[in-house]
């Protein structure tokens, strides 16, 4: 009987550590995974918001806008890149408030992303798609 205690504990300790290495390379694994830059693309939901004075609505030429953020692994599990919160908010009279008065407004991809980090999306790096948003205002 003794015997087989013996057996059964020299089978458990091996297994034991070969447990604890296995979680520490995964932990090594994950803190460097996460400590370094990193690109991530996202599509995110449009909506208008503040239409200029006298105007009643407001349609816009594509529904979703890619994004490519390069920031820490680790911000990328922050609320503000989470599934429900992938909703870009357009204030529509300060974006047209530099062009002429229309019912339609071009705006390129650059424009968009100067735009969009002057509104505090500082780790965006580009936005892929649309190449032109045309924003209608009636």
């Amino acid at each position: 009987m003794e015997q087989d205690t013996n057996q059964n504990t020299k089978l458990r300790l091996p297994s034991v550590a070969f447990l604890v290495c296995i979680v520490l390379s995964g932990l090594a694994w994950c803190i460097t995974n996460f400590s370094r830059d990193q690109e991530q693309t996202f599509e995110y939901k449009l909506t208008c918001s503040s239409l200029p004075e006298g105007k009643k609505t407001c349609t816009l030429s594509d529904s979703t806008i890619v994004l490519t953020f390069q920031t820490r692994g680790l911000n990328y599990l922050t609320n503000g890149y989470s599934e429900e919160n992938r909703i870009v908010d357009l204030p529509v009279a300060e974006l047209v408030a530099s062009k002429p008065k229309r019912s339609a407004y071009t705006f390129s991809n650059k424009e968009l992303l100067e735009f969009l980090q002057e509104k505090g999306y500082t780790d965006l790096k580009t936005v892929q798609k649309p190449e032109v948003l045309t924003i209608y205002i009636r």
